[in-house]
């Protein structure tokens, strides 16, 4: 499991509006786990409840994730790098393994990439796709963009962000103490109620055993749901 602690910073500017780009059915704020039925209030504080908030989760954790770029240099890092930092804090401050890099795109649950051409304002995109009514994840994509004007410790905190899309958080917090508030949050770290509203959808983790080898759904018979994230100016 990867405990590495990032070292958040002020400025996440994170924005993401959802765009459904196909119909979103189902949620998962009653999942069962730990031999109990978990609802919107078992875990305190959260956001589960709030307008515009639809949970799904994976049908086991961790998942798997593919880097389709490597090397886009960033000071002395990479935008990889930092991305990868962005996932590990979610892991760092609730002790839950989310995902597991992978080095053969064939195996992953997730693809990740860094593009240096970008649309019009827009930071990071993540897709999800799931069974039309199912609250159910089956596969996840995401795009970290390389704006030259974004600082490069604010990386980091908009890749936590849109990690919270690809678990399964639909909509956004309407408390800007949050990371996943509309806007992201002033610290770039991860509140209580974002922990909560994960833990919510996940039933604590009671039945999110490891993810096996499954079968892939071609795309097209799948909906999907697409976060994106625009550059704040």
């Amino acid at each position: 499991m990867k405990l590495k602690q990032m070292p958040f910073v002020l400025g996440c500017i994170a924005t993401s509006v959802i765009t459904i780009t196909a119909a979103c059915g189902g949620t998962s704020n009653s999942p069962t786990g730990n031999g109990r039925t978990c609802d919107n209030t078992t875990y305190t504080p959260n956001y589960a409840s709030d307008t515009g908030v639809v949970l799904k989760r994976w049908p086991g954790l961790p998942i798997k994730v593919y880097f389709e770029t490597s090397n886009t240099v960033r000071d002395a890092t990479t935008i990889e790098d930092l991305t990868r930092e962005g996932f590990d804090d979610w892991e760092a401050r609730m002790g839950v393994n989310f995902w597991q890099e992978v080095t053969d795109r064939e195996f992953a649950d997730m693809t990740v990439r860094v593009s240096t051409v970008a649309p019009q304002s827009t930071l990071g995109v993540t897709t999800v796709y799931f069974f039309q009514g199912s609250s159910i994840l089956e596969e996840a994509e995401m795009v970290i963009y390389n704006w030259a004007s974004l600082p490069t410790d604010e990386f980091a905190p908009t890749a936590a962000h849109e990690m919270g899309h690809a678990l399964g958080i639909s909509g956004h917090s309407a408390n800007n103490q949050d990371i996943m508030f509309f806007t992201g949050n002033a610290s770039g770290m991860l509140t209580t109620a974002d922990q909560n509203t994960i833990r919510t959808s996940y039933c604590n983790f009671g039945s999110s055993s490891a993810l096996t080898t499954r079968s892939r759904t071609p795309k097209e018979l799948l909906q999907s749901e697409t976060s994106v994230c625009p550059l704040k100016h």
